[in-house]
């Protein structure tokens, strides 16, 4: 079993944190986190996709 939330929740949950950091060194981290969890998201599509045609 996966106990991980969704990458949606993931990505979301890293731009909140990015939101709340004080240094601007943990703000550059969750938002690339977060685009790297939107970049898995696209991929993961884009596999759906090819098997559906």
């Amino acid at each position: 079993m996966n106990d991980r939330p969704p990458l949606k929740e993931q990505a979301e949950d890293h731009l909140k944190e990015a939101l709340e950091a004080d240094s601007l060194e943990q703000k550059n981290f969750h938002i690339r986190s977060a685009l790297q969890f939107e970049e898995c998201i696209e991929a993961a599509e884009q596999v759906e996709h090819a098997q559906t045609d």
